[in-house]
């Protein structure tokens, strides 16, 4: 997924909250794999997981596929499996030393003592053989799992095939290796409309600190849209909130008890993500099909 580095905000560390760092209208949940063929050469980039979408339903193995458009016309595809952790790793919706009201989660800014603990320890990623995305009768690709284990491939004048138009059911299958086979579809989403408060890239949004934060799109049928807001001090975090409410809703209210919790003059990043989940399953795996599409502006918050 194509990431663009914000003045003021370089260091911040996105974490699980990476589609804050994405590209303006983003088309895709999954983050661009480099390398890979339409062939099933070495796979790229990780896949990033969606809001939504079912459990593992005590399945040895879990994953995600997912796929994405940058707002350059770059298609990515990519995915991930890994034995399945058990339910007290999985149970948290809100990471780290975060907390939840409603539908919201607020984590503060890392400490130096608890840097780099969320990311201890190294999952194996296991293969799943090759995996085929076709739209209708084109094969878009043939992948393999690269070096790393993960699965990627992007799109350009070696990967011709691998392209789609928004609201396309793409439909994915695995031949089945340690991950036995499944098949499942996935319908990529339309672009957010209606946005408001309006998110740029050149022009900070004003996000209010003292009182609650509505922002409002028009209601779409994917699973799940969710608010993000990473928020820092020059270049030092200062805290995030996430909200993921319905497609259906057309709004989502961050409340003022996590807001109180930011600086006044904090500047970050403001992002607003639809996501299409759908789940695949195999006799062992069951696997997370994502699409997104984010809309991503700077922000001050006062």
């Amino acid at each position: 997924m194509k990431l663009f580095i914000l003045a003021g905000v370089a260091s911040l560390s996105c974490g699980a909250l990476v589609a804050a760092c994405s590209s303006s209208s983003n088309h895709g949940g999954g983050g661009g794999g480099d390398g890979g063929s339409s062939s099933g050469g070495d796979g790229g980039g990780d896949a990033k997981t969606g809001d939504g979408g079912g459990s593992s339903g005590g399945a040895a193995y879990s994953g995600t596929m997912a796929a994405d458009e940058t707002t350059a016309g770059v298609f990515n595809i990519a995915g991930e499996f890994i034995a399945t952790p058990d339910a007290s790793a999985t149970a948290n919706t809100c990471p780290g030393m975060g907390v939840t009201s409603g539908s919201c989660c607020y984590e503060p800014p890392i400490v130096a003592s608890d840097a780099g603990a969320a990311d201890a320890g190294t999952v194996a990623l296991v293969s799943a053989g090759t995996i085929t995305f076709k739209d209708g009768t084109s094969t878009l690709a043939n992948m393999n799992p690269g070096t790393n284990g993960a699965y990627g491939i992007t799109s350009g004048a070696s990967n011709p095939t691998v392209k789609w138009t928004q609201g396309d059911t793409l439909a994915v299958s695995a031949a089945g290796a340690t991950v036995d086979a499944f098949t499942g579809n996935l319908v990529t989403v339309v672009d957010l409309a209606g946005v408001t408060p309006v998110l740029s890239l050149k022009t900070a949004t004003t996000v209010p600190i003292t009182s609650p934060l509505v922002v409002s799109w028009t209601p779409g049928t994917a699973t799940t849209v969710r608010v993000t807001l990473i928020a820092a001090k020059g270049t030092v975090e200062d805290g995030s909130i996430s909200c993921s409410v319905n497609d259906s809703a057309g709004t989502v209210t961050v409340p003022t008890a996590f807001l109180s919790k930011l600086t006044t003059g904090d500047t970050g990043v403001i992002s607003l993500t639809r996501q299409a989940v759908s789940q695949a399953t195999g006799n062992n795996v069951s696997v997370q099909l994502v699409s997104a599409s984010t809309t991503t502006g700077i922000a001050k918050f006062q």
